[in-house]
């Protein structure tokens, strides 16, 4: 077994190579992901799903970055916390075009003096509805706006 405290973590189980990856934060501040090098299968718990994930409590500054070295990775299939399995990385550029949009929008916003209820209410993340069909229209979660007025007031870590 190899163990490096801040970033890897390395079993073997029989033949097979477990590796527990620390990339960043994103969806939390200690996302850790379960990688299987020989199987090339990635379980990326929530910082990684099909659809778009729940912001409330995530570090949109720092999310693209750990998806970055998601993408590092030689994966083919993903096993997500939520919603079914999928292959393939292209879902990491969608997510992370739709991140930093929001969080431009979001700053512009609130540069504005408009409050976080009423950015909610503004930010239009339609030109990200062809890869994530649930946006209809302007509005996003207000707990992600929150959150992101937050992280630019320094407020959270």
């Amino acid at each position: 077994m190899v163990f490096t405290p801040e970033r890897k973590l390395t079993l073997y189980r029989g033949g097979r190579e477990i590796q527990l990856l620390f990339l960043g934060r994103g969806h939390t501040g200690g996302d850790v992901v379960v990688y299987l090098p020989e199987e090339r299968i990635l379980c990326s718990g929530d910082l990684f799903l099909p659809g778009l994930p729940f912001l409330g409590d995530g570090h949109v500054d720092e999310w693209g970055e750990t998806l970055d070295a998601l993408g590092e990775l030689n994966f083919d299939q993903v096993l997500p916390g939520h919603g079914p399995p999928f292959e393939g990385k292209a879902k990491i550029s969608h997510l992370k075009s739709y991140f930093a949009d929001l969080w431009n929008q979001t700053r512009r916003l609130r540069a504005d003096g408009v409050t976080w209820e009423q950015a909610a209410e503004r930010v239009d993340m339609t030109a990200h509805s062809q890869f994530y069909p649930q946006i209809q229209g302007p509005g996003v979660d207000p707990r992600a706006v929150r959150r992101i007025y937050e992280l630019l007031s320094g407020e959270m870590e």
